[in-house]
């Protein structure tokens, strides 16, 4: 498979003008492809793109203007057409500039906030991404209600499922429990519609800025006392507090319990290099409210087909009881 991997890249390498010296598969995974190429400039990455296309165009000239303006993502290498990628296949592949350097720990603080500021340099910098003439636009913005009312559904319809198993414990435990969390869902959609959302989405649409939407210690590289930040293939248009609760929520569910300090040190790390207004915080809480993670869990049992375990499920539910009693005093 390895010496394959490896004749897809110099295949491919052509398109560009490298010297390469050596090529190295980095990950080989059944749709991820990523190659270390050392060339007589220094290492190079070369990947392919898992996104579809049109994402995906809207994407790597979105880490292009980043990589321009300063911002500590990899720069791209044109081929030789002077485009940004090659297309091969049903796919794109891009030369990117490697960056040496040390993943991020999430237990320790001093991490957390390095995280934390290079995500709101990320937001902020982004503003002003414009996407080239006839590039499709990636946008999230105003779309939150409809996402709601879909896992909102699709719990209902999960019920429906369970009741044919009514000697699996876990399909038990789902119906016996999930009524509460499903109400809490549709009430959390009530909330939001009532808040600042719907106007920060109007705002943000004149000035839209980028959500990574993947952001965490994969995603990210301390490489000489600075953040890098990598993998930019799922970006798109949407309000900052997305990345915020995708990051801060899951983990918070994996230290089991709730870390009001940690959760304080990670929004005030954000908050550092760009600050919330209390009515976008108050969206956050809102936001952050909804039963995703409960969502995930149940996805995995009856949406992916995985055995889950009765007590995962029963942790969901605890941890969703849990973050409702913490987040519910912060909302205005």
């Amino acid at each position: 498979m390895q010496e394959k991997l490896i004749k897809i890249a110099q295949l491919l390498l052509p398109n560009w003008e490298l010297n390469v010296q050596s090529v190295e598969v980095i990950q080989g995974g059944q749709m991820t492809l990523v190659w270390k190429l050392m060339t007589g400039e220094g290492p190079k990455c070369l990947k392919r793109i898992l996104r579809p296309e049109k994402k995906a165009v809207f994407s790597i000239h979105a880490q292009d203007y980043l990589a321009k303006k300063g911002m500590r993502v990899p720069g791209i290498i044109p081929n030789k057409d002077g485009n940004l990628y090659t297309k091969h296949g049903p796919f794109l592949f891009v030369v990117y500039e490697w960056i040496e350097g040390r993943p991020f720990e999430l237990t320790v603080p001093e991490d957390l906030q390095w995280m934390m500021k290079g995500l709101a340099d990320y937001h902020t910098e982004s503003i002003g991404y414009v996407p080239p003439p006839l590039a499709p636009v990636f946008s999230k913005l105003g779309k939150w209600p409809k996402h709601y009312i879909k896992r909102c559904q699709q719990m209902e319809t999960w019920k429906l499922i369970a009741e044919r198993s009514p000697d699996d414990p876990f399909c038990q435990l789902y119906l016996n429990e999930i009524d509460p969390y499903i109400a809490s869902g549709k009430e959390t959609l009530k909330k939001l519609q009532e808040s600042y959302y719907p106007e920060w989405v109007r705002h943000c649409k004149k000035q839209p800025n980028l959500c990574h939407q993947d952001y965490g210690t994969g995603n990210t590289l301390l490489s000489e006392e600075q953040i890098w930040i990598i993998d930019l293939d799922t970006t798109t248009f949407d309000l900052p507090i997305r990345d915020l609760r995708k990051v801060i929520i899951p983990l918070m569910g994996d230290t089991g319990t709730w870390d009001q300090a940690l959760f304080d040190l990670m929004l005030a790390a954000y908050e550092e290099n760009a600050p919330l207004t209390p009515e976008q915080k108050n969206v956050m809480y809102i936001d952050m409210l909804f039963p995703y993670e409960l969502y995930e869990t149940v996805s995995e049992r009856f949406g992916r087909k995985n055995d889950i375990l009765p007590e995962e499920l029963l942790d969901a539910f605890e941890y969703e009881k849990l973050k409702f009693e913490h987040l519910s005093p912060f909302l205005s």
